[in-house]
């Protein structure tokens, strides 16, 4: 008898590494890398869209096992369920910031809009093979595995294979605006997940983001993209710069090609990526110590929107 797979809280019990603590160290800022992810510092403040999508992902996992069956919830049955897990989250998180004239009523109003895209637009039923499962993958010279969870998987007919079913990673997404055509092709977390999928399932997946506009009429659509050999074997590379980087501390710099910090960490963002030997209020004594005396080293090439410098000889931050 097979053994029951762990979930994502117990795999979370060891020491990993996660998409979002990645993506945080590499494409937003350093700092805000120490604070959230190794000294552990609350928020002051939480964004609402924080807890308004985490509830959002929530529902819409409760949508696919319905649909598993070939049922659908309603609208109504998922702006209820929405209202329990967004209040817990606005509870959980403490100081959540609204927008200006707006409060918890508007945030359930707008994500019943939105439920009633998503049943206009869900297509998968049966087809459902899994649904919030988790993983857990080692890429060769981590220090620490990374662990993740795919929103639902599934056998899909895309437009880049005609008539052959494929597995496909769906990942659910909300959005103020409507993503770019061009932004599925550059999103980190596509190549994260579809390299952990093909390592624990030995199968190569395409990738589906399902979109939805936060507005007074949301739009839904589904966007494809896929990753292959040579996108993993960069991420590979990437993540093991950035291990080091981690383990032995690190001064990184944003190219100009990297994506806007987001609202929520622009403050830190831009202490995080100076690159003058000057002592920042905030800044941990180790990281600013290695600025001023350490010549900058370029260790590697720039890999979705970072440049990384490593000082050949930084004590690791107990």
């Amino acid at each position: 008898m097979e053994e029951p797979k762990p979930t994502l809280a117990q795999l979370k019990e060891q020491p990993h590494y996660s998409y979002s603590a990645l993506n945080t160290y590499i494409n937003t800022c350093q700092l805000l890398y120490y604070y959230r992810y190794i000294e552990k510092t609350e928020a002051e403040r939480t964004p609402v869209a924080l807890p308004f999508g985490s509830a959002f992902h929530c529902v819409l996992s409760e949508q696919a096992q319905a649909a598993k069956t070939g049922k659908l919830l309603t609208a109504d049955q998922m702006a209820e369920a929405f209202a329990a897990y967004f209040q817990a989250n606005c509870k959980d998180a403490g100081n959540v910031v609204f927008k200006r004239d707006e409060n918890m009523d508007d945030q359930i109003a707008t994500a019943k809009r939105m439920f009633e895209a998503v049943n206009r637009e869900w297509i998968d039923y049966w087809n459902i093979q899994s649904v919030a499962e988790p993983f857990r993958v080692e890429m060769p010279g981590l220090s620490k595995p990374v662990i993740g969870e795919l929103d639902m998987v599934i056998a899909e007919t895309t437009p880049f294979d005609g008539d052959v079913a494929s597995d496909t990673i769906v990942d659910f997404k909300t959005a103020a605006r409507m993503w770019s055509d061009d932004r599925p092709a550059k999103d980190l977390q596509a190549t994260v997940f579809s390299y952990a999928f093909e390592k624990t399932h030995h199968r190569r997946p395409m990738f589906r983001f399902d979109v939805v506009t936060k507005a007074k009429t949301p739009v839904v659509r589904h966007l494809h993209t896929s990753r292959g050999e040579d996108s993993h074997l960069r991420l590979e590379k990437m993540f093991l710069t950035a291990d080091r980087g981690i383990q032995a501390g690190i001064s990184c710099r944003t190219s100009p090609a990297s994506p806007a910090p987001t609202a929520r960490s622009q403050d830190t963002a831009q202490a995080g990526t100076a690159t003058q030997p000057v002592r920042r209020r905030g800044t941990p004594p180790d990281i600013a110590r290695n600025r001023k005396k350490q010549p900058e080293i370029q260790t590697a090439p720039a890999c979705a929107g970072a440049v990384f410098f490593i000082s050949a000889s930084t004590k690791r931050r107990q």
